[in-house]
């Protein structure tokens, strides 16, 4: 499977170039942190070019920002999805979001990163029944859950220390998403 070049400038992105964001790639409360983890990787982006596009006013991209500080219509037409899936992924609505990126190291190695795993609600992943972990199991550290290039530069992987924070880094491009089950458990969590 060839991949399309991507001509950057410096000031935004050129979709009329091609990039790639499959729709079967997005999964339903998928996290704003996953959409563009998987945008970046597929497209070979550096993080401070991508934060850069979140808003369209000019933003230091190593400062960053909050998910609900984005702008939803320019992050959906950048990524190619509804507006629906872009807010669902910030989780704007959820009281008890955590400051630290919380994750199940199942779902970082199927490349899925959910809203549900920021809720400090839940202990333990949906999909897995694990304790979903807030810290780095290499070095320790904790991420802080703010969009910025650190973050964007790590694709499923420590900001820190670099390692993967699943078992592996997830095959992006044979992504065949969640299953049926997976999708119910998901589901059910972000809304119930």
């Amino acid at each position: 499977m060839s991949l399309p070049i991507l001509i950057l400038d410096q000031h935004a992105l050129n979709p009329r170039v091609g990039y790639i964001l499959h729709r079967r790639w997005v999964q339903p409360y998928e996290s704003l942190v996953g959409l563009l983890w998987k945008f970046a990787r597929a497209n070979r982006l550096a993080g401070h070019f991508l934060i850069k596009q979140l808003r369209s006013n000019p933003l230091d991209p190593y400062v960053g920002l909050r998910p609900a500080d984005i702008e939803v219509p320019v992050v959906a037409r950048l990524l190619g999805v509804t507006q629906r899936s872009v807010r669902e992924g910030t989780d704007m609505a959820a009281l008890d979001a955590s400051r630290f990126l919380r994750y199940c190291p199942s779902c970082m190695s199927l490349g899925y990163h959910g809203v549900v795993h920021q809720r400090e609600r839940h202990e333990q992943c949906p999909i897995h029944r694990v304790p979903l972990l807030a810290t780095c199991r290499h070095c320790g550290e904790a991420s802080a859950y703010h969009l910025d290039a650190q973050l964007l530069e790590a694709p499923f992987r420590c900001r820190h220390c670099r390692q993967t924070y699943g078992s592996h880094l997830p095959p992006l491009l044979r992504c065949k998403g969640l299953s049926r089950e997976r999708r119910v458990a998901v589901t059910r969590a972000a809304i119930g």
